[in-house]
């Protein structure tokens, strides 16, 4: 499905070379599932000449302004917009990053979930060691929580995402997140102890990762 972008991610290519795709779309794509948009990775400073290039050369109108990535904590990301296309259902997402130079194998490190740790340069894919176990559990790990606002964000994606694309999937919170996870409604709301099959109180908590199953809804 991807190489249905190779125009447009060679095209703004050619303004920055370290230009990819990253995230959802690539990982739905990989398993064959139905895509719901593209998010392109450049420098910030291209952002505006690739904007112009989408409208130019392939039809793109920008949906609303330029907008902060408020809910993620890394302060790389710069300025996010989102493009549609009359004849097009998939809208693209171009995200601007202030360390282009990283490269997308060092992009991905900042991603929240393992299972979203999947790239596409226009040439090959790459997919991190999180984001193969996640695929072999069935499982969403949190790999990066550096605030709550940030975690918070990333159990409002686990829920939506289980909802339907993923139903079934399961939670992997690492012990560093413990403390944080103790303290949202998930852990009395929506899921139960893998050993006992009973509701988990907020107190709870068994060494080693936990491992929280979606309650059917």
């Amino acid at each position: 499905m991807l190489e249905h972008y190779n125009s447009i991610l060679n095209a703004i290519k050619t303004i920055d070379p370290d230009t990819h795709i990253a995230g959802g779309g690539v990982r739905d794509s990989l398993l064959e599932r139905p895509i719901r948009d593209i998010d392109l990775f450049l420098g910030a400073d291209c952002t505006d000449e690739a904007a112009a290039l989408l409208r130019s050369q392939f039809g793109y109108v920008k949906v609303g302004e330029w907008k902060s990535y408020e809910m993620f904590s890394d302060p790389a990301v710069v300025r996010v917009a989102k493009f549609e296309k009359a004849d097009e259902t998939i809208p693209l997402c171009l995200i601007g990053l202030k360390r282009r130079s990283r490269g997308m194998k060092a992009n991905l490190a900042r991603f929240d979930f393992g299972i979203c740790m999947a790239a596409w340069d226009g040439a090959e894919v790459y997919v991190a060691p999180e984001y193969k176990t996640d695929i072999e559990r069935k499982t969403f790990t949190l790999c990066r929580a550096d605030n709550w606002a940030q975690f918070s964000y990333s159990m409002s994606r686990f829920d939506k995402m289980t909802a339907d694309r993923y139903a079934g999937w399961k939670l992997v919170v690492p012990a560093k997140f413990e403390a944080m996870a103790k303290e949202h409604a998930l852990r009395k709301t929506h899921y139960f102890d893998r050993d006992t099959e009973e509701w988990m109180p907020r107190e709870v908590f068994v060494d080693g990762p936990q491992l929280l199953t979606p309650k059917a809804r």
